[in-house]
């Protein structure tokens, strides 16, 4: 049986979704721990390590990717936050836009999906707009 949306915050089905967050929350943290050691690197150690233009083109290209990496697991991050705080709120799987519940299917997909599928195509044309 499916779960009901929103979710009952007290339900073994909150629980479930709780823990799944909550897993993926510790993973990303770690993520950008480890991210971040590599960007502590002493800059002027590796400037003595570059060798020529193409060397220093790489390792520019490795510190915007790894930066870029950061970025984007801080903003998961974020968002898994919100969900948490929306599940705690009784709120989880319920349309930030137009408040209709939100697929089981596209919340099991991303847990912290914040639109229905209808309302993030929307938003998504719009953004493709400007």
């Amino acid at each position: 049986m499916s779960p009901t949306f929103p979710l009952d915050p007290r339900s073994a089905a909150a629980a479930q979704v709780r823990a799944t967050l909550q897993e993926r929350e510790r993973a990303l943290r770690a993520e950008v721990e480890a991210a971040r050691q590599v960007g502590r690197t002493d800059p002027s150690a590796v400037a003595r390590e570059v060798r020529d233009r193409e060397e220093e083109a790489e390792a520019q290209v490795s510190t915007g990717i790894n930066d870029a990496e950061i970025g984007r697991d801080v903003g998961e991050l974020r968002e898994i936050g919100e969900a948490l705080q929306r599940l705690d709120a009784g709120r989880y799987g319920q349309c930030k836009d137009c408040d209709e519940l939100i697929d089981p299917r596209r919340l099991a997909a991303e847990p912290f999906a914040v639109r229905c599928t209808r309302c993030q195509g929307v938003r998504e044309q719009a953004q493709r707009r400007i």
